[in-house]
């Protein structure tokens, strides 16, 4: 356990929603249950208006470990519509971890999600999220898999109580134009009732397709997150220096991760992840009742492999591989611990009128990505014990692909391009139990347009991070508490055309959407090692005092076609009544400070 503690505090290493705070569908705070919230712009003017509704999934998640969910779905019936938003209610009380949450619909993942920790009193939350990209698939009969592995017990005494419903929405779009087919990257494991979630390095991520002659698009949408010792992936350094401190868990296969696909052996694009903190990171007084950015929604990230149709029109089957590789000093690119939870799903667009897409030979640059390691240790000059690891990494790496496809509405130039930067400096001090870290990965990604005559779509994105924690554990942990007292400051900066959505609802994107968050909180957190017992180290309302403040701004198209422009921000306190003390929410954007870093 005190491993674990080490590595993040009481994070979830059996597994780790979107709340529209303004406008929430089911508001359920009169029921006395403390509302655990994502700040997030609500996704539409009104949730009031939709044509139908119907639920998805109603159930309790239990003892539920390689126990799925599993029922069906059947499209509404007499309900004309173009719009579909999922609305997740959950509600839980007692004591537990934070659960991973992963919804399938047959052998495609549609939603990824993780809980918040309970308390003994209860917490609840709602959370919406935009569904229309997997249009078609709504469109006929499903099987609905969703896996949560809970523990559930005399020690571990909450369960989640999980409703899922769909709302549907008519919006009389000019254009509406949601993919023809979707095809999973997955173990396809939905006739065993069981999801298709692959799990790396231990698996293999590859899928053989036949792509229709006939494609005029094509975009590829991954879903990654690390768990286990992959968790904190952000925390670890290279394999060599792991060993640094023999008593303290530091992990290796570096800090840096990279999420590939490849086409036939061939680089495709990249992903080099946002850091998801989820409920019991870092120290989980800092989640009450403000959740981290992207938890109860963990990112997707889309590549346009549209440049390559012309070679993947010619009616053979071709291979879509899935690989998470972190930096190696030795090899550049190597493998990685234990486990990355990936899937893909490709989205297929058709030429009606056309046999067979072709094209000129496609133009790809992918060199390698270079990088740059300094490590420095320090040593104890009355032994040979190892007092502090300092460790620099920093990265770039660019890759394009271009050609010229011809369809039956002519010949169109398509690109993907992406940039990208990183940097990890981490300290770790007094013997590895106390550690300063400061992340910051940078990227841009091109991509064409649906008609030739307009430019190219750009999008940028940033993710700085930085955080302390120091751990004081006393010599006998079952009679004492163990301290950890940590900081953290993150932000999510982007200007984003979501590839997807603009392919699916092109009228609605005519401008780019631009999010600037940014968390800053603090907390002292005690447990020790009799919590099995008596399960303090992991309520909230024992033994914590934390405080998380929460700026966000955002201006974008809503799922109705409006311009949303919305801002709030937001400051609770975690202790023995965990509270919200400050929420100011603004019609208008709001003034984001920067994330300052520690190092």
């Amino acid at each position: 356990m005190l491993a674990a503690v080490l590595c993040f505090v009481l994070s979830a290493v059996w597994g780790p929603l979107h709340l529209a705070s303004a406008t929430t569908y089911e508001n359920s705070s009169s029921t006395g249950l403390l509302d655990v919230f994502q700040v997030e712009a609500p996704l539409r003017s009104s949730f009031g208006s939709s044509v139908c509704e119907q639920v998805i999934v109603q159930h309790e998640f239990a003892a539920s470990y390689g126990t799925p969910y599993v029922g069906s779905y059947a499209p509404p019936v007499n309900c004309s519509f173009t719009t579909t938003i999922f609305n997740m209610s959950i509600v839980s009380a007692g004591i537990n971890y934070d659960r991973l949450g992963l919804l399938f619909f047959g052998d495609i993942e549609i939603w990824r999600s993780t809980t918040a920790m309970p308390v003994r009193t209860g917490i609840f939350y709602d959370y919406q999220k935009d569904m229309t990209v997997f249009d078609t698939l709504f469109r006929s009969e499903q099987k609905v898999i969703m896996e949560m592995d809970n523990i559930y017990d005399s020690v571990f005494t909450g369960s989640y109580n999980v409703t899922i419903t769909a709302l549907y929405y008519n919006d009389g779009f000019e254009s509406f134009s949601p993919a023809d087919m979707i095809i999973p990257i997955s173990t396809k494991s939905s006739a065993s009732n069981a999801s298709s979630v692959i799990s790396l390095p231990d698996e293999n991520a590859t899928i053989s397709a036949t792509i229709p002659r006939n494609a005029e698009r094509a975009v590829v949408s991954i879903l990654a997150s690390g768990n286990g010792a992959e968790e904190f992936w952000y925390t670890n350094v290279p394999t060599e220096y792991a060993a640094t401190f023999n008593n303290t868990a530091i992990y290796g296969y570096s800090p840096f991760r990279e999420v590939q696909l490849l086409i036939d052996g061939e680089l495709a694009g990249v992903s080099w992840p946002f850091p998801i903190v989820f409920t019991g990171g870092i120290s989980p007084g800092l989640w009450v009742p403000i959740v981290g950015i992207d938890t109860y929604d963990v990112p997707s990230f889309e590549i346009d492999i549209s440049p390559w149709l012309g070679l993947l029109c010619d009616g053979a089957a071709h291979t879509f591989e899935l690989k998470v590789l972190g930096y190696d000093t030795k090899t550049l690119l190597g493998t990685v611990g234990s486990n990355w939870w990936i899937t893909g799903s490709i989205f297929i667009w058709v030429d009606d009128h056309g046999n067979q897409t072709t094209s000129t030979t496609m133009q790809s640059v992918t060199p390698e990505p270079s990088f740059n390691f300094t490590p420095i240790i320090t040593t104890s000059s009355n032994s040979s014990t190892n007092t502090s690891l300092w460790v620099s990494l920093t990265g770039q790496r660019s890759l394009s692909h271009t050609s010229t496809i011809t369809t039956s509405s002519g010949s169109r130039a398509l690109t993907w391009s992406q940039e990208l930067s990183y940097l990890n400096i981490q300290n770790f001090t007094s013997l590895g139990h106390n550690e300063t870290l400061t992340q910051l990965t940078s990227g841009t990604s091109q991509f064409s347009p649906r008609t030739s005559n307009t430019s190219i779509l750009t999008n940028t994105y940033s993710y700085p991070i930085t955080f302390y924690q120091a751990v004081t554990t006393p010599a006998d942990a079952t009679e004492a508490n163990s301290t950890l007292f940590a900081i953290l400051d993150r932000s999510l900066l982007s200007s984003t055309t979501p590839i997807l959505a603009y392919l699916t609802t092109p009228t609605i994107y005519t401008t780019p959407a631009v999010l600037a968050t940014r968390q800053n909180g603090s907390c002292m957190y005690y447990w020790n090692d009799t919590y099995y017992e008596f399960a303090g180290a992991i309520d909230p309302a024992e033994g914590t005092l934390g405080m998380t403040e929460q700026w966000f701004s955002f201006e974008g198209p809503g799922t109705d076609g409006s311009e949303v422009e919305y801002g709030r921000h937001v400051k609770a306190i975690d202790g023995y009544e965990p509270a919200l003390i400050e929420d100011e929410i603004s019609a208008t954007t709001i003034a984001v400070p920067d994330t300052v870093f520690l190092i």
